[in-house]
C-alpha cells in the first residue's frame, strides 16, 4: 500500500507536443538520497522536547538563548572547545567566530517569534520555585490566586503523598495555547554527515547550501517531497508547492536526481520472519503479510560503500512503528516526519500525564501530523497478522525521574519471538524474572542495549529544572543502559536463543544525535564484550551488530515439519 499524490499537469485540446512531453519527463525527479530535511524550531534542530509545547517554552530560555548569548560574548572558547574531539556533544556552539552577527539576528529574532514562549517559560520558573519555598503541607487553593496570566487554565497544583508540591499540567490545553505558532521550520541541505553539528548546541543558519522554508511540520506538503526519495515527480511543481524563489533555484537545483536511489529488497516475500538491523535501536520485522519498524534512526547517505540500508531500503508501506522511548535517538521527527505518509499505525507508551519531565508521545505524533496512535501500558498487545506486539516495563536509564513514556517491546510473528529491552538498566533482576514469566523465556532473539555510561542528568533534563542541582547529585543521575552483570541477569533470566547488544549509537551517521565517539577501550565497549563473552561461554550465540545486518527466521510451523 503507498500513499499517492496528484500533480497537476498542462493540457491542451490538440495533445501535448513531442517537444512538451520530452520537458516532462525531464522534469521528473527523485530527492537525492543524501538530503537531509531538517525539521527546525526558530533554526535549532527540532527534537521531541522542542515539539512538546512546556518543554519548548523551557528549552529556549534556558537553553539556546543562554547558548547564543555566550557565543556573541566570546565565540573564541566555543570554536576552540567545538574543535575538541573530546568535547563533541557538550555546550559549545560549533560555528565559526565570523558568524556573530548571524547569530546576533538570530537571537533578536527568537525573542520575537518565540516571545509566547518565553514569557510562558518565565512565568512558569517563578511560580515553581515559590510553590516550592512556600506550600508547607497546608492547602494549596492559594496558589491558584498566584498563576500568572500565561498559566491560567493551563496548570494544577499538587501534592505527592509526602506533602511534596509540583505543578501538573495540561498538556492538551498547552498546544491549544499554541505558545508556538509560526515557529516551525524545514531546512533543506546536502551537508555530510560526518559535518552534521550537534542538535543541542548548535543552531542552524541559512547559507549558500542550504534552503529554510517556514512550515508547519504537520503540512502534508512533506509527505510529497519525502516520498520522492523512491518515486520521480515534477521538480517544477515541488517549487512551486515549496515557494521557491528564483534566486533559490541554483541551490535547489542541488537537490534532485533522474537517478533512482539504491533499493536492497525492501519488500519480503517469504514464509519466515526476516530481521533487518538499520543501525543503533532500528530494527525491522517483516513477514509476507505485516511489516514493524521498532525505533526508526535511518541513514541518509547511501554511497559509503558500508553496506548501510538506508530509508530507501524500507519497504513502500510500513503497518507499524513502534517507538520505546522519548529520547532523540529513539524518537526522532526528522525520521518520523519524512515515513508518516507510509506508515499505517504508530504505538508508543502512556506517558505520566501532566509531568513536566514526561511530555506526552501521542500529543507530540499528533503535532506531527499523525492520526492513528496506539498507546500502550505495561504488557497491554496489538494483535498482528500471525502474531502480536506486547508492551514491556522499561526500568532505569531515565535519570531517576517520574518518566512513564517507555517500554521493552516483545514482538511474536509466525510463532517466532523477539524481546527488545532497548535502553533498560535492571538494577532489580527480579523485574526482569516476572517479565520473562510473563512473556515466557526462550526468545527467539533478545535484543540488548548496554550504553552503561550516559550522559548525567542535566545534558538532557537540565533546562527542565527550575532549581540548581549539584554537580555531584548530578553526575551521580545518568542516562544509563545495562552493564555486563546486569545483563547476564537478563541473560540468564529470559533464556534467549541468541543475543544481541544493540543501541550503542556507534553508527557513523549518528554523531550529531549521540553526541559521543567511543574509544576501543570504553567502558561501554568492554561491558559489551563481556557479556559477548559470557552468552557464547553458556553457548547462546552473541553479536555486536554495526551498520547493517540480517537474518532470517523460518516460521515455528515449517520449522517443526523440516
Amino acid at each position: 500500500m503507498t500513499l499517492e499524490f496528484s500533480v497537476e499537469r498542462e493540457s491542451s485540446s490538440a495533445g501535448p507536443s513531442f517537444e512538451a512531453e520530452m520537458a516532462a519527463q525531464a522534469d521528473q525527479v527523485y530527492l537525492r538520497p543524501d538530503v537531509k530535511i531538517e525539521p527546525l524550531v526558530c533554526g535549532w534542530y527540532a527534537w521531541i522536547h522542542l515539539v512538546s509545547p512546556a518543554q519548548h517554552a523551557l528549552n529556549v530560555l534556558n537553553r539556546h538563548i543562554p547558548l547564543l548569548q555566550s557565543f556573541i560574548k566570546n565565540p573564541s572558547v566555543h570554536v576552540v572547545s567545538a574543535a575538541d574531539p573530546a568535547l563533541f556533544g557538550g555546550p559549545f556552539v560549533d560555528l565559526a567566530a565570523d558568524k556573530v552577527s548571524q547569530v546576533q539576528e538570530l537571537l533578536a529574532e527568537t525573542e520575537v517569534r518565540c516571545a509566547k514562549l518565553l514569557t510562558w517559560a518565565r512565568d512558569f520558573r517563578q511560580f515553581d520555585r515559590e510553590l516550592q519555598e512556600s506550600a508547607k503541607g497546608y492547602s494549596l487553593s492559594d496558589f491558584y490566586a498566584r498563576l500568572p496570566q500565561s498559566m491560567l487554565g493551563l496548570a494544577e497544583v499538587l501534592y505527592d503523598l509526602n506533602n511534596h508540591p509540583k505543578v501538573r499540567l495540561h498538556e492538551e490545553l498547552m498546544y491549544d495555547a499554541d505558545l508556538a505558532a509560526g515557529t516551525q521550520q524545514i531546512m533543506l541541505s546536502r551537508i555530510p554527515e560526518q559535518d552534521r553539528p550537534f542538535f543541542m548546541s548548535t543552531p542552524r543558519l541559512k547559507s549558500d547550501d542550504n534552503l529554510m522554508f517556514d512550515i508547519d511540520f504537520s503540512d502534508r506538503r512533506l509527505d510529497l517531497i519525502s516520498s520522492m526519495r523512491t518515486h520521480s515527480r515534477s521538480r517544477r511543481f515541488i517549487a512551486r508547492e515549496l515557494g521557491v524563489r528564483p534566486e533559490q533555484e541554483a541551490v535547489f537545483e542541488k537537490f534532485w536526481t533522474s537517478t533512482p536511489a539504491r533499493r536492497d529488497a525492501p519488500e519480503y516475500h517469504g514464509n519466515g520472519v526476516r530481521v533487518r538491523y538499520f543501525g543503533h535501536a532500528c530494527v525491522l520485522l517483516q513477514t509476507a503479510e505485516v511489516s514493524i519498524l521498532i525505533d526508526p534512526m535511518l541513514a541518509w547517505d547511501n554511497d559509503k560503500g558500508d553496506g548501510r540500508y538506508t530509508f530507501c531500503d524500507l519497504p513502500d508501506w510500513l503497518d507499524y512503528v513502534v517507538l520505546s522511548h522519548n529520547h532523540q535517538d529513539h524518537c526522532a521527527p526528522e525520521m518520523l516526519i519524512p515515513l508518516r505518509h507510509r506508515v499505517g499505525e504508530i504505538i508508543v507508551p502512556g506517558n505520566n500525564r501532566g509531568c513536566l519531565a514526561d511530555p506526552s508521545m501521542k500529543l507530540a505524533l499528533r503535532k506531527l501530523g499523525y492520526e492513528k496512535i496506539s498507546v500502550l501500558d505495561a504488557f497491554e498487545s496489538i494483535r498482528v497478522q500471525d502474531g502480536q506486539i506486547v508492551s514491556l516495563p522499561f526500568p532505569g536509564e531515565h535519570v531517576d525521574l517520574d518518566i512513564y513514556s517507555r517500554h521493552g517491546i516483545h514482538v511474536e510473528l509466525k510463532g517466532r519471538r523477539f524481546t527488545f529491552l532497548v535502553d533498560s538498566d535492571g538494577c532489580d533482576r527480579h523485574l526482569f524474572r516476572r517479565i520473562a514469566a510473563r512473556v515466557g523465556k526462550k526468545a527467539d532473539a533478545l535484543f540488548i542495549g548496554m550504553e552503561c555510561h550516559g550522559a548525567p542528568l542535566t545534558w538532557l533534563y537540565g533546562p527542565l529544572l527550575t532549581k540548581p542541582i549539584t554537580r555531584g547529585n548530578d553526575d551521580s543521575r545518568r542516562l544509563s543502559g545495562l552493564n555486563c552483570e546486569r545483563a547476564r541477569h537478563a541473560v540468564d533470566e529470559f533464556e534467549p536463543q541468541r543475543v544481541f547488544v544493540y543501541a550503542m549509537g556507534q553508527e557513523p551517521w549518528l554523531k550529531y544525535i549521540m553526541g559521543l565517539a567511543y574509544k576501543p577501550d570504553s567502558i561501554q565497549l568492554r561491558e559489551a564484550a563481556a557479556l559477548l563473552d559470557y552468552c557464547r561461554s553458556i553457548g547462546i550465540p552473541a553479536e555486536k551488530p554495526y551498520i547493517h545486518g540480517e537474518m532470517e527466521f523460518d516460521s515455528s510451523a515449517a520449522a517443526a515439519a523440516a
